[in-house]
């Protein structure tokens, strides 16, 4: 991606995001010193975890790779956020006294983690943001702690402090190999990923779950192999947004994350909601050679995603029931109705005409998710204009209401073996 723009053309839209829509925090770096430089930025929100993601980054060959880590260690400003107040305290002082204080500056603190106990060959930092003394509101949750983080990002790559054009962004569950951050090298990227590199606007890489808890692992395991089907299943269906959306994975091109107004502050769902935003502006590469190991535990410190979808499926799991997931017959709706996306523009006015190549089921769908409403403002619209717009318009989050409306029409979820079984994926 990095070619695809001037330095002109990314300092002046990276301002622009940084002056209008960036969180508090950046003004802080006003005084960050000119002297501290690093390859690449590394963003990890926390809350309720203990030290040692942090020593694990720090033992891991990344960080001899002239890595930040900014750890967001935050709370929510609720009655649950407070029961655990004390832990976001701990963790602060004990990633401080991995390291030595370079800089502080209001609830910003720089840690050198240069040559230090665990790691000699070290050289890295850790930027450690406190979020937990003036709380995150509970509504914001993870998606402004991820944001805080991604926009210093932005914010020391403007000031020249980051080399990477790339934002990494993670969680404290996750075990990050090797060649995590040379694999978005743009050699790397151009040689493994040809076309894509080019215009690659964020990369999901690949994953898996992983507990030494047998009912823990097997849970794990159905919602990851669900994941899998229901990106499986968008592939099939050859819709353009077929991706991954779990913030553990996700590296974003940083002039593309200020095109798109950085993360949106939601309690769950901002990476989804991110991805949405890029996909728009350029491809989601998936990286199969970086495999990132992810702890699997359940959790109900957001109100979806998956640590509440594992205690779900134990809980169905303990009273003997299957647990259920998308009917493939939905992809098969899917690919139909993107295939005929392709004629659209010359039914325009008389789109009834156009329906008449779909399910009875399909027609109802699409017309419950606005397809009417969108070809009535398209109606001006030229042909190549009209063919862009109808796939930002039926973007994952449409793609997803479609779904949805398929499965309230009568195509109700199954047993995931089942639809497994049935997928003609």
């Amino acid at each position: 991606m990095a070619s695809a723009y001037s330095t002109a053309q990314f300092n002046k839209t990276c301002s622009k995001y940084l002056a209008h829509y960036a969180e508090q925090e950046v003004v802080s770096l006003a005084s960050f010193p000119e002297q501290f430089s690093y390859q690449h930025v590394l963003v990890i929100p926390a809350f309720q975890e203990s030290l040692e993601f942090v020593e694990r980054f720090v033992s891991s060959l990344l960080a001899e790779q002239q890595c930040l880590l900014i750890v967001v260690v935050n709370q929510p400003d609720s009655a649950f956020g407070q029961q655990h107040s004390q832990e976001q305290v701990e963790l602060k002082s004990d990633i401080s006294a991995l390291g030595n204080d370079l800089w502080q500056q209001d609830n910003l603190t720089l840690i050198d983690l240069s040559n230090c106990k665990a790691n000699s060959q070290a050289n890295s930092a850790v930027l450690i943001v406190d979020r937990y003394t003036h709380a995150i509101p509970a509504e914001q949750g993870v998606g402004l702690a991820r944001k805080i983080g991604a926009d210093l990002a932005v914010e020391l790559s403007i000031r020249g402090a980051i080399a990477s054009s790339w934002i990494h962004s993670s969680d404290a569950d996750a075990y990050l190999p090797s060649n995590y951050f040379s694999a978005h090298l743009p050699e790397n990227l151009a040689v493994t990923h040809l076309n894509d590199a080019k215009t690659a606007v964020a990369t999901c890489c690949n994953f898996y779950h992983y507990s030494e808890q047998t009912t823990i692992h097997q849970a794990n395991e159905l919602y990851e192999t669900a994941l899998r089907y229901y990106v499986a299943g968008l592939h099939f269906a050859q819709s353009p947004y077929a991706y991954f959306t779990i913030g553990s994975i996700l590296s974003f091109d940083i002039y593309a994350y200020c095109q798109a107004r950085g993360f949106p502050k939601r309690s769950a769902g901002e990476d989804f909601y991110l991805l949405n935003k890029l996909a728009k502006l350029g491809n989601v590469v998936h990286l199969p050679e970086v495999t990132i190991k992810l702890d699997a535990r359940p959790s109900q410190r957001v109100p979806f995603g998956t640590g509440p979808a594992v205690q779900s499926i134990m809980q169905l799991t303990e009273q003997a029931q299957d647990y259920t997931y998308y009917n493939p017959q939905v992809f098969i709706e899917l690919k139909a109705c993107l295939h005929a996306f392709n004629c659209l523009w010359q039914h325009r006015e008389e789109p009834e005409v156009w329906f008449d190549s779909l399910s009875e089921l399909s027609q109802q769908a699409l017309k419950s998710v606005g397809i009417l409403s969108f070809i009535t403002k398209q109606q001006k619209a030229n042909q190549i204009q009209f063919d862009k717009q109808v796939i930002v318009w039926f973007d994952s989050f449409k793609t997803l209401k479609f779904i949805h409306a398929l499965r309230e029409l009568g195509l109700g979820n199954m047993p995931l073996e089942q639809a497994l079984a049935k997928a003609p994926f």
